[in-house]
Formats: structure tokens, C-alpha cells, sequence
């Protein structure tokens, strides 16, 4: 697990994305951020999506904005499995940075958190079922080529973007505990093999230790130390897709000094042992290329 979500969003000359995510039941999406916008939709089921700190319960078709740098997880509330599409797009879809009075008025503030667009949109005859109804439109032109297809799909982005702006709020600018709080989960993505300590995390975040555990729990549901445990063990598998090193070595460059410790929380979060999941992880890549795996 990253901070900042690596799946890249759209090309650099097109920074627009709309994917979609089946999720098992029981299916946690882990508190991360990306310097994207997002506008998502539940397709299926039901769920909890917090972000900064704030909880919103999505229906089968409602739909939530995320702003750029902003803290966000999911939370299962159910037991069906439930899917979810995501359109996710860089501000310089917008236009130049500079000099642009689209991105001046309309892009900027938002970022700066001086214009607050609503955070769900829940359908129906009004404004927040035309947001859906255009969201909607962008999610069947997906995966669209040919003429225009681009025009298309940054048209419906611009009319979703002026219907959020149009109901936004002009707030004073925000920033203080959720720019500590983004330090700390960089620091931890960049030291996450280092002894961290929680006096360690605080002071990144200039609380006191009580101060800083509550705000970090508020904010990503999870307290410090679970966090960490989870990059760690996300940075893991990375480890054991991507290379022959021995467990025992990548469970200590990971920050597990003790390998049975790491096994035992490897299995409690991911559900198989570390030797299990290096073993599907290859048989998958194979699976997809058409080859067999040696037997050696």
C-alpha cells in the first residue's frame, strides 16, 4: 500500500480515467490520497466512504466527490460484494495552470478548500441526478476511441464540474491537522522499514502523542500503528510479486524483525501465508501470458 494510489490515471496528454472495481465481500479500501479529483459511483450495493475525517454512507447509485490530496477509505456496511465506478482526473484537464479563468475561478479553489463542492449526490429530478445522470454518460464512454471521443468525454466532465461548482460552498481556507496528518502518512510510506515510534509519528505531525493518535484515528479509521503494520506488510507483497528474494529478507527490509511475527500478521490481513501468496502471484502472472510455470 501506497499514500499516494499508483494506478495511473488516464495518459499525460489525456489525464482522465473511469474504472471500475468489483469488491468482495468484506472489501476495505485502505486510507490513501492522490493529487487527482474523483467523482465516484456505487453501482452495486452499499458502503462507507470516508474522507478527511468524514463519513458518508453511499446507496446503490449515489455518488461522492473526493477532492484532490484528500484522505479517503472505504468500509464495507453489508454482506453482498458491491461494485463501484471511479472517474478520476488531473486539474490540468482543465487548462493552463496560469492565466486560465476557468482554473483561476473554478479548479484552484477547490484544491485550496475555498470552494467546498457538495460530497454526495444521492439522484433524483434535481441537480444531483443531472451530476449522476452526466457521470454516468462519462463512465459508457470509457475505454471509447475514434474521432472525438476525447472532445466527448472532457465535455460531460466540464457540465459534471459546473454543476458541482454551481452548488459549492465559498469556505475559509482549510489546511492545519489534515496537512500534518498527509506528512505523516508520507513519512511512513518513505521510512516504513526505519523503527518508527509513535513519539516519532507525532512529532512529524507537531501534536502531542494522545493528540496524534486521536486525529489519525478520526481521519483514516485506523490508529498509527495499524497503519504502519499495513504499508508494511502491503510494501511486502510488492516484495514477493516482484522479486526472488528470500521471505525472512523481505520481511526484515520491510520493518519485521521477527519472521514468524510477520507471518502471523501477513495471514490475519491478507488471508494466506506469505509462501502462498508469492505462489498465486506467479501462477497468475503466467496464467495471463499463456505459459506454464517451471517445476523445479
Amino acid at each position: 500500500m501506497a499514500v499516494y494510489e499508483t494506478i495511473r490515471h488516464g495518459t499525460p496528454d489525456f489525464p482522465l480515467e473511469v474504472h471500475e472495481t468489483q469488491a468482495p465481500i468484506g472489501f476495505h479500501l485502505y486510507p490513501h490520497l492522490h493529487a487527482e479529483f474523483e467523482f465516484l459511483v456505487m453501482a452495486r450495493g452499499s458502503g462507507i466512504l470516508c474522507v478527511d475525517g468524514v463519513s458518508h454512507r453511499l446507496a446503490q447509485g449515489d455518488g461522492a466527490f473526493v477532492n484532490a490530496q484528500s484522505i479517503h477509505l472505504g468500509i464495507p456496511d453489508g454482506t453482498e460484494p458491491v461494485s463501484f465506478y471511479a472517474i478520476v482526473f488531473s486539474p490540468r484537464i482543465f487548462g493552463s495552470l496560469h492565466n486560465d479563468a476557468v482554473t483561476e475561478k473554478y479548479v484552484e479553489p477547490v484544491i485550496r478548500r475555498a470552494l467546498r463542492l457538495p460530497s454526495v449526490c444521492t439522484g433524483g429530478d434535481g441537480w444531483q441526478g443531472e451530476a449522476l445522470r452526466t457521470a454516468g454518460e462519462l463512465y459508457a464512454l470509457r475505454g471509447k476511441s475514434g474521432d472525438c471521443a476525447e472532445l466527448e468525454m472532457k465535455s460531460r466532465l466540464f457540465h459534471l464540474w459546473a454543476v458541482l461548482c454551481a452548488h459549492g460552498e465559498r469556505v475559509h481556507e482549510e489546511g492545519g491537522k489534515l496537512d500534518e496528518l498527509r506528512g505523516v502518512m508520507e513519512l511512513i510510506d518513505r521510512e516504513y522499514a526505519s523503527h518508527l515510534t509513535l513519539a516519532d509519528l507525532a512529532a512529524a505531525a507537531h501534536m502531542s502523542e494522545s493528540h496524534f493518535c486521536r486525529s489519525f484515528s478520526a481521519v483514516t479509521h485506523m490508529t498509527p500503528f495499524s497503519y504502519l503494520q499495513q504499508v508494511r506488510i502491503q510494501k511486502s507483497c510488492q516484495y514477493l510479486k516482484n522479486s526472488d528474494l528470500p521471505v525472512s529478507r523481505i520481511a526484515l527490509s520491510c520493518g519485521f524483525n521477527d519472521l514468524s511475527y510477520y507471518a502471523r500478521r501477513f495471514r490475519e490481513r491478507i488471508g494466506c501465508t506469505p509462501s502462498e501468496y508469492r505462489r498465486d502471484a506467479v501462477q497468475e502472472d503466467y496464467s495471463r501470458s499463456g505459459e506454464t510455470p517451471s517445476r523445479g
